[in-house]
């Protein structure tokens, strides 16, 4: 692709290179989880704190890098016209909004459309997912020092760490859903072609890659998915434990994961509207969004009672199928077709 080439080499080095100290950092902490079985509080559980701090600056590297990347997009992946085609384009995008509720502005050749990616696309959604999980791992540690809980969260964040580098790698193949669609673009077109691919780019480019709901709706659910995971491995260790802290803790992160929960569902309503219309409430994702929302709010109603006879378990188990709840939200875009596919 024109004058991007060297942008994304440079992208695959860089990115590689934090895979390999990822994964180095990954291995040393499952090594040392159970060391901290045998030294509680020891020099292992020292070790531990440190590559949980490293891992989580090498994700935050892993996001500045993705900024840049969609940097150089901006600058390079550019919906450009000649003069002479303008006029029609300008003609057809009137025809198109006098028969829609939502318009698309028209071509303005001295600001011709640019992708303004967000940092979640494709396979760097996990990236900002996993850095927000082992941000909020990182602090719970420091919050909680239950032997149990502690070891938890690192085994989450190996896991996480090895699905992002063997799996899920952002850095192996650059967007590649996004360049094979823009690809034909750069291709020589006739006019009437390069019109008609237009017209087929530009509705995409304003109501999902640039639309602000895109800025908001994807990370608050990434959020609310990172505070599940903490809030499972609270509850993990609750059941397990019988601690009281344990179970404050996943109370703490479960308000919090709700809110984000709640806010990113609510305010991606708008948006479906505006991209699919009004014939996307069956879409397996939202079927299943809700699903997890209304086992949420039970947990939350069940929690009130805690005190009474019975209920520690279950409210521990609540918990711990809200998890399972969302692992199934987030795959079922994968396993089931709809508006989310692959999303």
């Amino acid at each position: 692709m024109p004058d991007l080439g060297s942008a994304i080499d440079l992208y695959q080095t860089a990115g590689s290179l934090l895979i390999y100290l990822l994964l180095i950092a990954a291995a040393a902490l499952a090594v040392c989880i159970p060391w901290q079985k045998k030294q509680p509080g020891g020099k292992p559980e020292r070790v531990a704190y440190f590559l949980i701090l490293g891992i989580s600056a090498l994700l935050a590297a892993g996001s500045v890098l993705v900024m840049w990347f969609h940097w150089e997009i901006y600058q390079y992946v550019v919906l450009r016209l000649p003069e002479n085609l303008i006029h029609e384009i300008n003609r057809w995008l009137a025809a198109a909004n006098s028969r829609s509720s939502y318009t698309l502005p028209l071509y303005d050749p001295a600001s011709p459309p640019r992708y303004v990616l967000p940092f979640w696309l494709e396979n760097e959604k996990y990236l900002f997912w996993f850095l927000a999980y082992a941000g909020m791992a990182f602090f719970a540690w420091r919050r909680l020092s239950q032997p149990i809980f502690r070891i938890l969260l690192q085994v989450l964040l190996v896991v996480q760490v090895a699905a992002l580098c063997l799996a899920c790698n952002p850095f192996h193949q650059p967007l590649p859903r996004f360049f094979q669609e823009i690809g034909p673009w750069f291709s020589p077109l006739a006019p009437m072609s390069r019109l008609g691919l237009f017209m087929q780019f530009y509705p995409k480019l304003i109501f999902y890659y640039n639309a602000h709901y895109m800025w908001i709706h994807p990370p608050l659910l990434f959020l609310a998915y990172a505070g599940l995971t903490v809030f499972f491995a609270a509850c993990t260790a609750m059941l397990w434990t019988g601690e009281t802290a344990c179970e404050t803790m996943a109370y703490a992160h479960a308000k919090a994961s709700y809110l984000f929960l709640t806010l990113g569902m609510l305010l991606g309503y708008p948006w479906a509207l505006q991209a699919w219309g009004p014939n996307w409430w069956w879409d397996p994702k939202v079927a299943s969004s809700l699903m997890m929302w209304i086992v949420f709010s039970t947990y939350l109603h069940a929690r009130l009672y805690l005190s009474r006879r019975g209920m520690w378990g279950f409210v521990g188990g609540l918990g711990i199928l809200c998890f399972c709840a969302m692992l199934f939200t987030f795959m079922a875009s994968f396993f089931f077709p709809g508006e989310h596919t692959g999303q």
